[in-house]
């Protein structure tokens, strides 16, 4: 008894890097839960670059950072890694990285758990690819070789079924595990009542193709005409913020759209917005939805693959729009920016407990008890 609970007690995580996103603060929580829990806890880090979420990592994770700008030059570092550190369980927050650990640990016949956290729909995660890699070998790759992976973790009912059809992941190895709500930066801001809310929309995220933010802004504009009251800030940056630029110029919404860049602290948008939009093509769990949720803001999204349909309690914490329809998201802005429909705070707030790190890491300890 004693050794099995010695085993359970260690874990190793391995991340690409703690810059600023989802699956970073995802992998930051549970290392510093996992640590605070008094796990053996190791972080290795492809390309480690010091960041605020570096700055918060509880001081008792042993951290390798193999000083490597891409997953195709960390090949010898982590075989390194893997015969000195002898790992008993790792935890992994890249599909490439994953791919990679599995390809060595059948190679190099090592005894080491496997366990990995893929981060979004894998089928139309390549749908934009940036490289020789994504275009024509990522899909046949993983799906030859994600299945071999002890435990594979779905962040959502959508990539649970998205895993079990295209990627022919086994049910047995596969399990639905949503991802904590992260405790929003408050730095001195008080909770905003109700009336003090504007006609203000939010969206937080990166400004990528992913994000579908076209439509968003195409949306945006039909409730403009029909109340030009309303006001869109997008919080964030990335590759498509000049191309979303010109677009607001394009639709005359320069006086009603503000592009802020990237914020560290989200609190003080989410209590000025009567909502939160996502226009997503596909995610994998929005984390930004549930934020939203905690600071007590509804939220309005397409019912993409995947993610919303896990978060969102129609009519308790926000709205569901069929996929792509943009006159049903026009209209729901327009409900919510009126009277027609009204969300209580309390219960927003209430919807947002399931997603508790407690709760959330309390399935994670029970994969690492199950999986030898």
């Amino acid at each position: 008894m004693k050794d099995n609970n010695r085993i359970n007690k260690k874990i190793t995580l391995l991340t690409f890097s703690l810059d600023h996103g989802g699956a970073e603060k995802v992998c930051l929580t549970l290392c510093n839960e996992f640590a605070r829990r008094n796990y053996e806890t190791e972080l290795w880090v492809i390309n480690y670059r010091e960041s605020s979420l570096t700055s918060e990592l509880d001081n008792k994770i042993k951290i390798f950072k193999l000083n490597r700008k891409h997953v195709r030059n960390s090949l010898f570092p982590l075989i390194k890694l893997l015969f000195t550190r002898r790992p008993e369980k790792i935890l992994i927050f890249h599909i490439e990285l994953a791919v990679l650990i599995i390809a060595l640990k059948k190679l190099l016949f090592l005894k080491t758990t496997v366990i990995v956290r893929s981060i979004n729909t894998l089928s139309r995660a390549y749908d934009y690819p940036s490289g020789v890699w994504e275009k024509y070998l990522a899909r046949p790759v993983i799906k030859w070789i994600l299945p071999k992976s002890d435990k594979t973790i779905a962040q959502s009912t959508g990539m649970y079924r998205d895993m079990i059809k295209n990627f022919k992941i086994p049910p047995q190895n596969l399990v639905t595990i949503h991802n904590p709500a992260f405790n929003l930066r408050v730095n001195g801001t008080l909770k905003m009542d109700e009336k003090e809310k504007s006609n203000e929309f939010l969206y937080v995220g990166r400004l990528s193709p992913q994000k579908g933010l076209e439509n968003m802004l195409n949306a945006f504009k039909e409730a403009h005409n029909a109340d030009p009251t309303i006001h869109l800030t997008l919080v964030g940056d990335g590759s498509e913020r000049e191309k979303l630029k010109n677009l607001v110029a394009e639709l005359g919404l320069k006086n009603s759209v503000t592009f802020t860049g990237y914020r560290e602290n989200t609190l003080p948008y989410f209590y000025r917005a009567k909502a939160t939009l996502l226009t997503s093509f596909f995610e994998g769990f929005p984390n930004v939805l549930v934020e939203s949720l905690m600071a007590g803001t509804p939220v309005i999204a397409f019912d993409c693959p995947s993610g919303p349909e896990d978060i969102i309690i129609p009519g308790i914490n926000g709205l569901l729009i069929p996929y792509l329809d943009l006159e049903a998201f026009s209209a729901a802005i327009l409900k919510v920016a009126g009277v027609e429909i009204q969300f209580e705070r309390e219960k927003i707030i209430e919807s947002s407990e399931r997603f508790s790190i407690s709760s959330i890491v309390q399935k994670y300890e029970k994969v690492l008890r199950e999986t030898n």
